[in-house]
Formats: structure tokens, C-alpha cells, sequence
């Protein structure tokens, strides 16, 4: 592995993580001694005997119950030294721990000092509280009384005037057992009624307050967060002077708070270290990339609306020439086998949906040898098609379904077929969009091939289709789809594709890989000499596994092993296991939650060479992995206005507001270059470092395009593997060769090895 990778350095990249350098006491301490100079203590009591029986019969939930006891047992206290204390101005965080729950609260006794015995446990709260006041302080703008730190986004009123519609961020500061803080980030979509409208038990005592044209509002309840995206990651225009739509998202916020976080350490004497990202190494094209064609594929069509004639023809065209699809079949001759129709409602709340089976969907059966995709209707931009029934009949957009007993046609096709329950796997990927489209022009959702309109000369377009056109005067579009549809001869497709600059839309693209990869699982799993070329290694056979671990909330565990074999420059498939007994027991270092010890925490994944006795874990986790957040300095020099805000990289003096190691360095020319690249950061004794940065643009929703991954190796008897000998392992070469570079889901950008992806579908798919 090491002779295929280049020393040279990046530049730095900002992230929004910190490692404290002092102990658990010393920051106690600290803590204290600021709080002490603002004039405030903190105290504390034990919430595990709070009296929520006054609040029965109540439609108040147990959380909110819970907030209102809290917030009176705290006004108890804090009438010895006021007796009209505002609930607003109540400050607190409840903290969970093995010792008990316990709330810690903002107090005017500055002397206590009881609690600094209780930070070692509750260390990630109290700091958070403290944090907290730090910021109240400086008059951000945020909601007053609850207890998270909630950043004010937009407020609105809804279509009926009788509510408002909030969206906010909250902050949090995850504190982890090595001393690292990351900083956190999380969208809120909530509902304020106005006063006279409050009727819950103990409205005056919630405080959860919002002055809205000098009228109070207060906390009704939550909407969905992920159901529509009112805050972006990133925003960059192209015109240089709008730096306030750059503002609104969530990589200014990180940047600012990030800053205010340093500052705030500075403030009470706490030293850190800022944890900045920078690639020691790179791999050059490492991607795999010749996977098996898909040959064969029947298209389901669930979008509402019957493909036409000319719909199956130009998809049959485009299926062969661009993915050398040879027969492609259509599921009830293309018709499609449901209906929809919105239901509108005001604007906060997510749509609900009439759903109609056209075709009973019980009654379609998959032929395993085939590969399947299946068009679905867009419901909701971030829940895709996955919706449920409810009692009154309505269809309701939710990624929540395993509870619910009628859930939307795919998700209850995927769980018809799922590998771990029938022990065969079918190949299908679905597709949500909101209606079929063929071409489309570069502002265009979801369409399959897409144009740039400046780049075309409608006169010259006209005199090369005209073959197809019978010498009609269409519009671009139309022109463009007769050729294509009536093209056979491949060469002169793809001709006309490069000449008019046609791409394959990034949704396109990235069903058609996730196809391949499943096309050669399927032929793998039943035929264990089916193998997948990638570029040849220095060692000889590796035969190790891939695990992946499923474990919902309240939901039983699911995990697979895949056992693959490399040899003289070919992947296989030779065993699969999916018995969890089996798998607990032959991988004894799988990870159990501290409070049941009888469940597997969620969402892990390993390599094991049983041979060496070791595992390695590839991950991206909120509580150790940052996100890449830019470069010093963005913030003052937007702000100074000697930055451009936009994303255009011209040359060396350009501004560049995104991670810099997206770009590398100055030396990596030309600057695409860094899309064929992984960067590696090796100085860590016992953890590789690695960012992949995407082959296309990312959208500005996808946050984890950001993310910087681990690989950690460990010994079955639990000894940390060198990086130095970790690099050096023949899996972590597999890992970084067989890397895919598209996106497995639509909101996330996928970074992980093709070995990993088998495991995770054989589970998900």
C-alpha cells in the first residue's frame, strides 16, 4: 500500500472539533472560576423523583410533562433568591448517566462548587450549560427557556395565520472520552401558538418564549425536521455581494460557532487544541470503476402517470448505448401499478398523499435472475417515497415505518424480498422522482439526460436531427429527444451526446452503479467463482470478512458476514452468513450499548482477518469524525469584504470558501484532479485519517460530504494496531481500492469500499 501512495501535504482544512489538554478537574474548576466572575453557580438535583402526576389527563407527552417539572422544581429553588424568577430566564440541561439522571441549572449562588464532583460523569452537559450562558450573553438571537440551544433560522407565519412556523438549529457540544469536543448541529422545524391560544397545563411555567410583532408565542410542537430542507449546508451564489444567503447555513454557523467555542475556552483559561485537518499522502485513481454491465433489467413503474411509447423507447436507447443494457423489459407493459393525488395542507406540515393500487401490490413477484428498477413517486424531497397509512386512509411521507403495518410499495417490496428473510438475493434499486422526464436543460430535477441551453445552436441542432425530425422547427428539447429516441447505431449516439455535451444526471448515474454492484452480487452469491476484477495487488489469496450490523431502536438486531476471498486480481464472493447467534459468537468484539449489554450498538462495520487475528473498523461517527468546515479567517474577510463568496476556483489568489483539501494544494494542477484522489492523513499513532472528495459537485444539502473517516485497527485481545502496520495490512489495501466514489443514498455521499457496500445492501437493499 505504501509504494502506491504519494507524500505531499495539503493545505488545511478547518473542522469543528477541539481536544481539551487539561483534566476533568482542571476543567471543573475553570468552569467554576468563569462562572464565578459572571456572577453564576450552578446547582443540582436528582431527576429521577420528579412528580409529573399533576400533569395526568394531560395531552401533554412524557418529555413535556417532564420540561414543565423540571422547570418548576428549578423555580422552587430559585425563589430563596428571587421570588418572581421569569421561567424564560431558567437555564438547564439534564444529564444521563449511570449514576442517575441528573438536571444541573444556572443558579445566582456563584459560591457552590458542589458540582464540580459530578463533572467527571456529566462533563458533556455541564459544559453545554456553561456554553449556553456564553452565548445567551452575547444577544444571538435564540429561543428563550427550553432547554436545548436553539439558533433562530427563519420565523413565518402559516397559510392560516394562527401559528408560526419556526426553523431553528440546535447546538450541542458532544464531549468524548478523549477529551475532543464537536461541535453539532441539528435542523428543527417547530410550531408556535399564540398565547391566547395555549391551553396546555402550566402554559406561563413553560417559558419556551417567542416575540413575534411584539405578540408572545409559545412552543406548541415539533414538526419534522428532515421533511423539507429550509436550511442548507452550504450556499454560495455566483454573484460575489450576497453574503447573507451565506449566512443562513449551516457551514457559516459552524464556522462562527467554532470561533465562539475557542473563545469561550479562552475565556475561562481551558487550553485546546484545534483539530485541523490536513492529508499527509494521496492515492491517485483508486476508484473501481469496471464493474460487470448489467446486460438484462425490467423496469416497475410507480410514478402515477403510464410511460408512453416514446418514454420505453428512448430509455431502451439509453439503457443500451450508455450501460450496454441488451433487454430491457417493462413491468405491466410500462403502466403504472399505482396512482396518487395530494392532498394539500398548510404549508408547515408535511402532504398527505390518496394512494391507489392500480395493480394489487401484494400480487407482484420478483424473478430472482433479473435485475428490477423501480420508479417511485417523489412524496417529500427528503423521505423520498417512503410513507405510511394512517387509520384515516391517508398516505403520510415517514423514514419511521418499521412500526407501522401498511407502509408505501417499495419499502413493502424490500421487505418481501429481503436477503436476510428468504436467504436469496434480488437485485432492485429504486428510483424517486416526481415524474418521468427524458432531457431536461442544466436547472432541471431528476431528469435523465440533461444539457446546458447556452452551449446549443438551435439552428445548428435542427440540420442534425432532422433525420428524425421530418424537418419540423421543435424546441431543444424535443429535437434532442427524437434523435436519441431513433438512434440506434452507437457510435453516432454517443457522437451526438459529445457534440451537444448531453451528461447522464448524477441520480442517472448513480442508479446505474448501484445496479452494477448489485448485478454482481447477485451472480456471486450463487456462484462463488464469479469474481470482480480490481487492480492487481503485491500480496497473494487474502481470504477476511465484511460485517455489517443493523440495530434499530426497540427493533431486533440484523447482521451479515461476508467472507470474500482475493485472488491474482479478482474479488469473490465465497460465504455469507446472516444466523446472529452465529455471528455474535464467532465475532466476540462486536459492540454492545453500556445499559443492554444484550443489544448490538447500531451501524457497525468491520473487516477481520481471522488469520491475524485482528479487525478493523472503518466509520464516521458525530462523536469522533469531524466535518471539514472551510479555512481560517472566511468569516473576517467576508465580513472585511477582501472575500469573494462564491465557488469558482480560478487561480491561486481565488477565494476559496470550501475545505481546502478539496482542492489539495496549489502544486495539484489542474484542480479536478483532486476528484481521482484520496487523502490520507497518517500522522495519528493509532487511526488512519481519510477524506474522499466527491467526483461531482456537491449539493448543498449533503453534509456528509465533509466527512473525514477512520480506520482503526484492534487485535482480537483488543491491543491497538500502528498506523504504520495498520497502512500496511493487505484489507486496508482492498479497502482503499475497491472505494466507489457515488452515492449509495440519495442524501449521502457514499464514500465507503464496494466490500462494505455488499454487506450493508445484503441487510438494507
Amino acid at each position: 500500500m505504501k509504494d502506491k501512495m504519494i507524500k505531499e501535504l495539503s493545505d488545511i482544512s478547518r473542522t469543528n472539533q477541539l481536544k481539551i489538554t487539561e483534566t476533568s478537574e482542571e476543567v471543573a474548576e475553570k468552569l467554576y472560576q468563569y462562572l464565578f466572575k459572571m456572577d453564576k453557580g450552578i446547582e443540582s438535583f436528582s431527576a429521577d423523583k420528579l412528580d409529573l402526576s399533576e400533569y395526568e389527563g394531560s395531552s401533554l407527552n412524557f418529555f413535556q410533562k417532564r420540561h414543565r417539572a423540571i422547570k418548576k422544581e428549578i423555580k422552587k429553588i430559585l425563589s430563596i433568591y428571587d421570588k418572581n424568577y421569569d421561567c424564560k430566564d431558567i437555564q438547564y440541561f439534564l444529564s444521563y448517566s449511570k449514576h442517575g439522571n441528573m438536571v444541573f441549572f444556572l443558579s445566582p449562588n456563584k459560591t457552590h462548587s458542589g458540582w464540580k464532583q459530578l463533572f467527571v460523569n456529566n462533563q458533556e452537559r455541564i459544559l453545554n450549560l456553561a456554553f449556553k450562558f456564553f452565548i445567551l450573553s452575547q444577544s444571538i438571537e435564540t429561543i428563550k427557556g427550553s432547554e436545548e440551544l436553539l439558533l433562530l433560522h427563519s420565523i413565518r407565519p402559516s397559510k392560516s395565520k394562527d401559528t408560526l412556523i419556526v426553523w431553528g438549529q440546535s447546538l450541542f457540544i458532544k464531549y468524548n472520552y478523549h477529551n475532543v469536543l464537536t461541535l453539532t448541529l441539528t435542523r428543527k422545524n417547530l410550531c408556535f401558538s399564540p398565547r391566547d391560544q395555549y391551553n396546555t397545563f402550566d402554559g406561563d411555567n413553560l417559558g419556551d418564549l417567542l416575540v413575534y410583532e411584539k405578540k408572545n408565542y409559545y412552543f406548541d410542537r415539533p414538526y419534522d425536521g428532515r421533511s423539507r430542507n429550509y436550511i442548507n449546508f452550504m450556499q454560495f451564489d455566483k454573484e460575489d455581494k450576497n453574503f447573507e444567503k451565506f449566512k443562513k447555513t449551516q457551514l457559516y454557523y459552524y464556522q462562527n460557532f467554532t470561533s465562539k467555542l475557542e473563545n469561550f475556552l479562552n475565556e475561562c483559561g481551558i487550553s485546546f487544541d484545534t483539530l485541523d485537518f490536513q492529508a499527509d499522502h494521496f492515492l491517485k485513481n483508486p476508484f473501481i470503476s469496471n464493474i460487470e454491465s448489467i446486460e438484462s433489467l425490467e423496469v416497475i413503474n410507480n410514478v402515477g402517470v403510464d410511460l408512453t411509447e416514446f418514454d420505453q423507447k428512448f430509455l431502451k436507447n439509453f439503457l443500451l448505448h450508455q450501460s450496454e443494457v441488451c433487454s430491457l423489459t417493462f413491468y405491466n407493459s410500462g403502466k403504472t401499478i399505482s396512482t396518487y393525488e395530494r392532498v394539500e395542507v398548510d404549508d408547515e406540515d408535511s402532504p398527505y398523499w390518496k394512494i391507489k393500487e392500480v395493480v394489487d401490490w401484494s400480487s407482484i413477484e420478483l424473478d430472482r435472475t433479473k435485475n428490477y428498477l423501480v420508479l417511485n413517486k417523489l412524496l417529500e424531497e427528503e423521505t423520498g417515497s417512503r410513507a405510511y397509512q394512517g387509520s384515516d386512509g391517508l398516505w403520510y411521507p415517514s423514514t419511521k415505518l418499521d412500526s407501522q403495518k401498511k407502509i408505501d410499495f417499495y419499502s413493502q417490496l424490500k421487505k418481501r424480498f429481503n436477503y436476510l428473510n428468504t436467504g436469496e438475493f434480488f437485485s432492485m434499486q429504486g428510483l424517486d422522482i416526481i415524474e418521468f422526464r427524458a432531457i431536461g436543460d442544466e436547472n432541471s430535477l431528476l431528469s435523465v439526460l440533461n444539457y446546458t441551453t447556452r452551449k446549443i445552436d438551435r439552428d445548428i441542432l435542427q440540420v442534425d436531427t432532422q433525420i428524425f425530425t421530418d424537418g419540423k422547427s421543435l424546441d431543444i428539447e424535443s429535437s434532442i429527444l427524437c434523435y436519441l429516441r431513433e438512434q440506434t447505431d452507437c457510435k453516432e449516439w454517443k457522437k451526438f451526446c459529445d457534440t451537444y455535451k448531453l451528461k447522464v444526471s448524477p441520480q442517472f448515474q448513480k442508479v446505474l452503479i448501484e445496479l452494477s454492484i448489485k448485478n454482481w452480487i447477485k451472480h456471486s452469491i450463487v456462484n462463488s467463482s464469479f469474481g470482480l476484477a480490481i487492480p492487481p495487488q503485491t500480496f497473494s489469496d487474502k481470504k477476511f470478512f465484511a460485517i455489517y450490523v443493523r440495530s434499530p431502536l426497540k427493533k431486533e438486531a440484523q447482521a451479515v458476514a461476508v467472507e470474500f476471498l482475493y485472488k491474482e486480481g479478482f474479488i469473490y464472493i465465497t460465504n455469507v452468513m446472516r444466523d446472529m447467534k452465529q455471528i455474535e459468537d464467532k465475532f466476540q468484539f462486536l459492540r454492545r450499548r453500556k445499559n443492554k449489554s444484550q443489544t448490538l450498538i447500531d451501524a457497525q462495520q468491520y473487516f477481520v482477518d481471522e488469520s491475524d487475528n485482528i479487525y478493523i473498523n472503518c466509520y464516521t461517527d458525530d462523536l469522533f469524525t469531524p466535518i471539514l468546515i472551510g479555512r481560517k479567517g472566511i468569516l473576517e474577510e467576508m465580513e472585511k469584504g477582501s472575500l469573494k463568496i462564491n465557488r469558482k476556483i480560478k487561480d491561486d489568489s481565488s477565494s476559496r470558501l470550501l475545505p481546502l483539501v478539496t482542492y489539495y494544494n496549489i502544486r495539484i494542477q489542474p484542480i479536478k484532479r483532486i476528484q481521482n484522489m484520496i487523502c490520507l492523513d497518517l500522522n495519528n499513532e493509532s487511526f488512519i485519517q481519510y477524506f474522499v472528495p466527491p467526483a461531482q459537485g456537491l449539493d448543498e444539502k449533503i453534509k456528509r460530504g465533509f466527512r473525514v473517516y477512520h480506520l482503526i485497527g484492534k487485535t482480537y485481545s483488543k491491543e491497538s494496531v500502528l498506523t504504520s502496520e495498520l497502512i500496511q495490512h493487505p484489507i486496508t489495501s482492498l479497502h482503499f481500492t475497491t472505494l466507489t466514489q457515488n452515492i449509495l443514498k440519495i442524501s449521502d455521499n457514499s464514500q465507503s469500499s464496494l466490500l462494505q457496500k455488499v454487506a450493508r445492501v445484503l441487510i438494507e437493499n
